[in-house]
């Protein structure tokens, strides 16, 4: 059999000129098998299997390497990704034969790229010359032909896009994207390696890379001399075969379209015809139900021979009992009399166990391991991409160190086993917030475990532990939420923390899971290490008899955490932050005014992309900063010191301006205790304190003379701490950034008449200065921090800090101006609509781009005093045929909510017709209910649920 296929294979071939070839062996008899071949393909690449569980050669030949090796196999010395497997054919009611193919099947043709020769040349990639499918099988009118191998020609896809691409096979783009350097230099930059990239990032430069690898492909075997069919051709052909049988017949062909449709996606006239029927007629052409190793494993307990006596070139008989001998050309003699195996019972030693079980074992001493154990929970990718960057280095750190394991894998919270956890643990989580600060679901289940935990009273765990919060301060109000849950959760079982406890990180900014996870690293990798060589030193905060003397009690955190948290603000202010000027703020003038602001901040020579996001650091006013140094006693050029590099550290200045929120409490009220406050009395409410803003409790205990003693040498050199001063800073909460969407269009503003602005010195006459302006639309709230105090507090010409984020919609938004939008806004959630608008204004300056119906149905839910903001630009987007409907719902008694003339006569059926039959969009700009509401509403409109019937369509801002 395998004599016969190896013949007629090369007689197809036909030295490239491939002669397409269907080759039918007996088929199988009633009750039997039939006869079978162990290969795939005739032609297929041996997959070893490493010691470290990669593969060298092709993954998809893995079981069936292994397979033939235990059939007998030798495989070629030294080992090579390019080895070809041997055929393994088995007859009916015979043993499997191993046959070497002969050297004319076994040449490759080597992958070369004409532009790009010696990279190519370097990667070494080739592939064989033909196709030949060999597990196929016919029907016929009930007749059963088990092996019928099929060679033919292949098609460039099938190697460029599929085999050597795929990523659980060859997976060769990361290669040849690093070859022909399309990574442009990122590599190293933004991310530590090619997997690490940002996803959009990753699929461009696969995609060039396919594209190349193709291209190769097919002019590497016209080279070769070698036939070879393109994606496009092949579509073609049988799209018109597909056509033309129609018209003839008046139905389509059966066919598998998974099989059928090139890889390459809608530039394959094949993908637009969608699925052919698939239903399997008869005769047909199927896969045999059985697998050839998988029968072989079970008949060969019958066999009177074992594995290592098979010759890997004479075909071998086996006999059953009342089985009778077919005539054969091979010898016989090859059979060996059945012998069955007995085996003595296992001598017992005096303790009763099989002595055969205690040979050559030596007991050691029982030893204590450390243990990390890495785990996530994320709703997106980025969470577990960080755990697993995080894993490689933990290990990379820990190699040399005795006595330290590393789990072998990353897990989800979920699957944490807390009975696993002592005192020798080291936890590191990655943890994301999802929704409104949730944790996601793939760890929600961890705060009912250690609820378990607590309630069972085994809360001294006295584990270490260290936390990336995986957090977005575009979401500042849920900003790292469910890590503090985590976190609180640890604490509460008596975990211990390392490197601060909780890092906050904030991806607004952040792509890659490299760029994410190397600010943490700095920070845990020596405390990590200190962890794990000593592992029974505690922290001063924690250990025995510390709490008298802490400037923290346990329930708040870590000065360790806190000085952490304070050094990462201010590295971030260094590398994201830059400086603004409040040059305008309509309507401030009047306090009592109900309506939004419309804020102009000059950002100088910096720009920003239409859609994004503001986010804005309410710095302290310069009035406050000098109260809060007159009671603190301190000048303002005095560094803070936060880090032992002084380097590193702020003045007293800058923390108070740009580090700490003086309008809300204190974070921690414990350094009082060392003010001696409780043996002077004077009738101070120190429990007042708690609710009453930093600002005022400094200047009520600096006016009361109680701070005076920070600037007393023998107080402070008879104080636990000496230097208090610093300690009550740290007690201090951080501020937080406000976030904002930006409600101008760069371009727009940029051709406004107010796009200079004239700037005056003392010493100086009027000029003009080049300056780039943007607005964002302000609700004012009761005691908001930026809205109320610091606009109030700042006049115009004011500095403060900022930086710019993409919003979460605004990729989505930022498409081509014809797509025809209904847009749904309330409030301030005007302000990305104001934007697109402007936006839009621009791009229908430079000439006409869509006709009418692919303009905007505008939807607004606005208080009346907010509607002057808004009137001249929906007036001027009006004229420049952008709006082609306008509805405003002002705030009224009735309680009409905007998203109630969805439904209206008229509008109804409008609405329907541009989201479904004309492919329109929605975007939602609202607070949570609204939005909600809205989703309801549309989802009515147009018959079907929203996420099925628009998906991607969809686009909502929740704020």
């Amino acid at each position: 059999m395998a004599t016969e296929l190896i013949k007629a294979t090369s007689d197809a071939f036909n030295g490239g000129n491939i002669q397409p070839t269907v080759f039918a062996f007996p088929p199988r008899k009633p009750d039997s098998r039939g006869p079978m071949i162990w290969n795939n393909q005739v032609l297929a690449f041996a997959g070893y299997e490493q010691q470290d569980g990669s593969v060298l050669g092709d993954p998809a030949s893995r079981e069936l390497t292994k397979a033939i090796i235990d059939l007998g196999w030798k495989p070629p010395m030294p080992k090579s990704k390019w080895d070809l497997l041997p055929i393994v054919t088995m007859a009916e009611d015979d043993v499997p034969v191993i046959a070497e193919l002969p050297s004319d099947l076994r040449k490759l043709v080597e992958i070369r790229h004409p532009q790009h020769s010696a990279e190519f040349e370097k990667l070494d990639l080739k592939w064989v010359a033909f196709p030949a499918l060999s597990r196929l099988g016919f029907d016929i009118g009930g007749v059963q032909y088990t092996a019928t191998p099929f060679i033919g020609w292949f098609m460039d896809a099938e190697i460029g896009v599929r085999n050597l691409a795929d990523s659980f096979r060859y997976n060769v783009l990361p290669d040849i994207v690093a070859a022909l350097g399309l990574a442009g230099g990122k590599i190293g930059v933004i991310a530590e390696s090619f997997e690490d990239l940002p996803e959009y990032e990753r699929l461009s430069m696969l995609s060039r890379a396919q594209s190349e690898l193709n291209y190769a492909v097919h002019w590497s075997y016209s080279q070769a001399n070698v036939s070879m069919s393109d994606s496009l051709t092949a579509s073609m052909k049988w799209s018109r075969y597909d056509d033309e049988f129609k018209a003839k017949n008046g139905f389509r062909l059966p066919a598998d379209p998974y099989w059928l449709a090139p890889p390459q996606g809608s530039i394959i006239p094949l993908w637009h015809r969608g699925g052919a029927p698939n239903y399997q007629p008869k005769p047909m052409i199927c896969k045999h139900v059985q697998d050839p190793v998988k029968v072989w494993t079970r008949e060969k307990p019958d066999w009177f021979i074992s594995a290592k006596e098979l010759d890997v070139v004479a075909n071998l008989r086996k006999t059953r009992p009342k089985m009778p001998w077919r005539s054969s050309s091979f010898d016989a003699s090859y059979m060996k009399p059945r012998k069955k195996l007995k085996a003595d019972p296992p001598k017992l030693v005096d303790e009763g166990i099989p002595q055969v079980l205690t040979r050559d074992i030596e007991l050691e001493p029982h030893t204590t391991n450390r243990s990390i154990q890495i785990y996530f929970c994320s709703a997106g990718t980025l969470g577990e991409k960080i755990a697993t960057k995080l894993h490689d280095r933990t290990k990379a750190l820990v190699t040399d160190i005795p006595g330290v394991e590393v789990a072998p894998t990353v897990q989800a919270l979920n699957n944490i086993q807390l009975s696993n956890v002592t005192q020798e643990t080291i936890l590191l989580l990655v943890v994301s917030s999802t929704g409104q600060g949730e944790i996601p679901a793939n760890g929600n289940n961890f705060v009912n475990l250690c609820q378990d935990v607590v309630s069972r009273k085994q809360d001294n765990l006295r584990f270490r532990y260290a936390i990336y919060g995986n957090g977005d301060t575009r979401y500042s109000g849920t900003y790292n939420n469910a890590a503090k849950t985590v976190q609180q959760q640890l604490r509460r079982m008596g975990g211990i923390p390392i490197a601060g406890g909780l890092f906050q990180g904030d991806t607004a900014n952040l792509v890659t899971a490299f760029q994410a996870l190397s600010p943490w690293w700095t920070k845990l990798q020596p405390a990590l290490q200190d962890a794990v060589e000593d592992p029974y030193q505690l922290t001063e905060t924690h250990s025995e008899g510390a709490g008298s003397k802490a400037s923290f009690n346990s329930f708040d955190s870590s000065r360790e955490e806190v000085m952490s948290q304070f050094i990462t603000h201010s590295e971030q202010l260094e590398a994201q932050f830059h400086s603004a000027i409040l040059i305008s703020a309509s309507a401030k003038s009047q306090p009592d005014h109900p309506g939004s602001y419309l804020l102009t901040l000059d950002i100088g020579n910096n720009t920003y992309e239409d859609l994004a996001c503001i986010q804005v650091l309410p710095v302290n006013s310069p009035s406050k900063v000098r109260r809060v140094l007159r009671a603190l006693g301190v000048t303002a050029s005095t560094i803070v010191e936060l880090d032992s590099n002084l380097e590193r550290c702020p003045s007293y200045s800058r923390f108070l301006s740009e580090f700490v929120d003086l309008e809300v409490p204190f974070a921690s009220l414990k350094w009082i205790d060392h003010l001696g406050l409780a043996h002077e009395g004077g009738g101070l409410d120190i429990e007042s304190f708690g609710s009453q803003s930093v600002l005022h409790v400094l200047e009520t205990l600096d006016q009361l003379g109680h701070l005076s003693k920070l600037s007393n040498e023998a107080f402070q050199a008879s104080n636990v701490f000496p230097n208090l001063r610093l300690d009550i800073c740290l007690s201090m909460p951080l501020l937080h950034t406000r976030n904002y969407s930006i409600a101008s269009s760069l371009q727009y503003v940029s051709t406004s008449q107010d796009a200079i602005r004239p700037i005056t010195t003392a010493t100086e006459a009027p000029t003009q200065r080049a300056s780039t302006h943007l607005q964002i639309l302000v609700k004012p709230q009761v005691n908001g921090r930026f809205s109320s105090t610091f606009l109030n507090d700042s006049p115009v010409s004011s500095l403060l800090k900022y930086r710019i984020v993409d919003a979460v919609c605004g990729p989505s938004l930022r498409q081509a101006a014809s797509t025809p939008q209904v847009v749904v806004a309330t409030g301030a959630g005007f302000a990305p609509v104001r934007c697109l608008l402007q936006r839009r204004i621009v791009a229908a300056q430079r000439g006409p781009i869509a006709p009418v119906q692919c303009g905007i149905s505008l939807f607004l839910g606005l208080r009346p005093a907010d509607i002057p903001l808004v009137k001249d630009l929906l007036m001027e987007a009006a004229e420049a045929g952008i709006l082609d409907s306008l509805n405003i719902v002002p705030s009224n008694e009735d309680k009409i909510r905007v998203y109630d003339k969805l439904e209206d006569d008229g509008v109804r059926e409008a609405v329907r017709r541009k989201l479904v039959d004309e492919g329109g969009r929605v975007f939602v700009c609202a607070g949570p209910l609204a939005a909600k509401a809205t989703k309801e509403v549309i989802g009515r409109v147009i018959g079907v649920d929203v996420d099925k019937g628009l998906g991607s369509r969809w686009v909502e801002e929740v704020f």
